[in-house]
């Protein structure tokens, strides 16, 4: 990951949109355990945060504070989700690992606003999307979090059939603007395929549509707590298929309690973080 590197890393500060602060995300699936098991995440989270993922410290005076404590807690920033991300990813059978990837949560925004594209390709292109099944990319843009989930997009010898390539915008609050959507997601992908020197680039975005499939409504601002929950619905379901003919399991009722789960870690962990922050 880029972050390693020594690099500023480019931060989507949401405090105005979608800020807060959270995590201890991955856990069995309850339906199976029939409990909820402990945590993994709140091992390590129940101590300080590891200094790479801390924000600068000016955001952490008295002021900030204080505007955080009016912030809905339900709203994620940048840096809390790639915390929860890394801890969904140890819920992935080692076996299945290299069938998915996922995208930093701010190369996105990074890319829609002209920022480092260069990088960026140059990032994306070492994830090897086309030997994975399923790539999960978080959109962070106006104002909220989506889900773009690029599906198979190695198998183009079965374009325009269920095995073939999809792409899938998952989002909680319905998009109002697909239109924008679309012709955003569309450039981006087309920016990868021209930067792998993918042969069947033209033929590809003519055939494979961005879909928006039907999925569980947010109640209020959760949008990003939504992501999570897809993504770990993705990795854990079964019943979802290769051809995702299952997307209505994302509606089991037994696969929601998840998102309260999922929920209730992360304001934990916000109850714990915001007082030593306000020190």
């Amino acid at each position: 990951m880029p972050r390693n590197t020594g690099r500023d890393k480019e931060v989507v500060d949401l405090v105005s949109d979608e800020d807060g602060d959270g995590v201890d995300v991955c856990q069995n699936k309850h339906s199976l355990t029939g409990s909820r098991p402990k945590a993994k995440t709140s091992r390590r989270l129940n101590n300080a945060l590891p200094s790479s993922h801390l924000p600068p410290k000016k955001r952490f005076n008295r002021l900030s504070y204080s505007r955080r404590q009016k912030i809905n807690k339900d709203k994620l920033d940048t840096e809390i989700f790639e915390l929860c991300m890394e801890d969904l990813w140890t819920c992935i059978d080692p076996e299945n690992k290299s069938d998915y990837a996922y995208f930093d949560s701010s190369w996105f925004n990074m890319y829609m606003n002209g920022i480092d594209k260069s990088n960026i390709l140059r990032w994306i292109k070492a994830k090897k999307i086309f030997s994975r099944q399923y790539v999960y990319v978080p959109v962070v843009g106006w104002g909220r979090w989506r889900l773009l989930v690029l599906c198979n997009f190695g198998e183009t010898s079965y374009l325009g059939t269920e095995k073939g390539p999809r792409m899938l915008l998952l989002d909680s609050l319905k998009a109002t603007e697909q239109t924008r959507l679309r012709t955003t997601i569309n450039r981006f992908v087309v920016d990868i395929l021209k930067n792998e020197e993918r042969e069947e680039s033209e033929q590809f975005i003519n055939q494979v549509e961005l879909e928006f499939p039907e999925v569980p409504r947010q109640s209020g601002d959760d949008c990003g707590i939504y992501v999570l929950y897809f993504v770990y619905c993705f990795l854990v379901i079964k019943e979802l298929g290769e051809d995702l003919s299952k997307l209505d399991a994302l509606f089991d009722p037994e696969e929601l309690e998840n998102l309260e789960y999922i929920r209730k870690d992360i304001h934990s962990y916000r109850e714990k973080r915001d007082p030593k922050i306000a020190e």
